[in-house]
């Protein structure tokens, strides 16, 4: 957060700071979980799982991408 993002925020500039990267880390870990589990997962319907997994870790790293920019 630069000079003028922390007079915005005033004070409170570090906790704002440690919920973006809270935030942030928690869309990388929920993007990791479901390429694993693209990665693994077994079965006839694998296909259509496969594709529905990878549209949700392709959504986190959107989200990611979006607090990245805050």
């Amino acid at each position: 957060m630069g000079t003028r993002g922390r007079e915005i925020v005033g004070k409170h500039a570090d906790r704002v700071i440690e919920l973006l990267n809270k935030a942030f880390a928690d869309e990388w870990l929920a993007y990791y979980q479901y390429w694993i589990g693209a990665k693994v997962v077994p079965g006839p319907m694998k296909d259509a799982v496969i594709a529905e997994l990878m549209q949700h870790a392709a959504e986190e790293v959107v989200r990611s991408r979006q607090l990245q920019i805050r």
